[in-house]
């Protein structure tokens, strides 16, 4: 099978279609698949690990704000098109795959103009500007939540999220042999999803002298923000993970984190007790109101690093409800997906 799979930016869109992916290289081994993102998102690093190989388009996206970007949306949103129909025509596409992210939409648009099957998928709670352009022409439109399928077309329906199988499969040792990290204090693993997080990297920095007294602290940056970090034997950055982030994530009894999709499906996948702060006036909110019973959910506008260090802390001294909340979050959403999208996926290109 000949499958596209497209979305980037940021890994919201990539980590679902990644979890797919490894599904479908498990039943078809001659699997041909190409990748459609965007020309300085922190996506094609990652997909090219996997293998897969990697086109960006022109950058599309609807700015909220009036600016310059608008006058120049057509012409750009043009010229992915053209981009997209070269690339779909060469690789003789069978089936387009998107979980989200503005590149998708040349690329579902001229796929649908081919003839070409086209799967999308709804991961956050609220629906995308995205997912309201190209789910009109998608032959299959699934989604993680419930709350999600009033605002797409009938023939959607609910499956979860998928977590990378890959995830799954991660081992806190090895995570304490990459960093030199000691097993007398528990970990926390800060991150900000794929691109950092500016507000989060500051937090970590008021309060990370004194939490490395209590614990081992992970600190994902984000690449290009290293600038301000703090210097403890407790305390170790790295801007970016990519197939370490497993053993990571194994390895944390504390994850502080966004509220991406692709984050929280892998700490439900795997039971994690975490911090939740979601981008302020973005999808994420929605998704942290969806899951504010099974972890602590803080907020950007008036969160400060006192009442940020003191949920950390709390959790860190309460095992039991570090455990009652994975469970639960575990519950909340279904993860282990991908087999299923993977045959839906293999149905369309038949």
């Amino acid at each position: 099978m000949k499958i596209l799979f497209t979305g980037g930016g940021t890994m919201g869109p990539v980590t679902p279609l990644l979890a797919v992916h490894e599904a479908l290289k498990q039943i078809d081994p001659a699997l041909d698949a190409i990748w459609v993102g965007t020309p300085q998102g922190p996506e094609r690093s990652v997909v090219e690990k996997n293998g897969i190989r990697f086109f960006d388009l022109p950058v599309t996206r609807f700015p909220r704000q009036v600016s310059l970007e608008w006058a120049l949306l057509p012409l750009r949103f043009f010229l992915a098109c053209l981009k997209a129909a070269r690339i779909i025509s060469q690789h003789k596409t069978e089936v387009v795959a998107s979980a989200g992210g503005y590149t998708s939409v040349p690329v579902i648009f001229v796929a649908k103009f081919f003839g070409v099957k086209v799967w999308v998928h709804q991961q956050d709670v609220a629906v995308t500007l995205t997912t309201r352009l190209t789910a009109p022409f998608a032959d299959r439109v699934t989604a993680a939540w419930e709350q999600s399928i009033r605002s797409l077309p009938a023939k959607a329906r609910v499956v979860g999220n998928p977590a990378r199988p890959s995830v799954m499969l991660g081992v806190g040792d090895r995570a304490r042999k990459l960093f030199g990290i000691s097993n007398a204090l528990p970990t926390v693993l800060f991150f900000g999803g794929g691109t950092g997080a500016m507000w989060m990297n500051n937090m970590v920095g008021i309060i990370a002298q004194e939490l490395c007294e209590r614990a081992n602290i992970i600190h994902l940056t984000g690449k290009g923000k290293m600038a301000a970090t703090t210097n403890h034997p407790n305390y170790f950055a790295r801007e970016f993970l990519d197939t370490d982030m497993a053993d990571a994530l194994a390895l944390a009894d504390v994850v502080v984190c966004r509220a991406g999709m692709g984050t929280i499906t892998e700490l439900a996948a795997l039971k994690k007790a975490a911090v939740v702060i979601p981008l302020p006036h973005s999808p994420q909110e929605a998704n942290a109101r969806a899951i504010e019973d099974t972890c602590v959910v803080l907020h950007q506008s008036h969160a400060s690093a006192v009442e940020m260090e003191s949920a950390i802390v709390s959790l860190l001294e309460d095992q039991s409800r570090r455990v009652e909340l994975g469970e639960k979050l575990s519950k909340k959403l279904r993860t282990l997906v991908s087999d299923e999208l993977a045959q839906l996926v293999l149905g369309l290109s038949k």
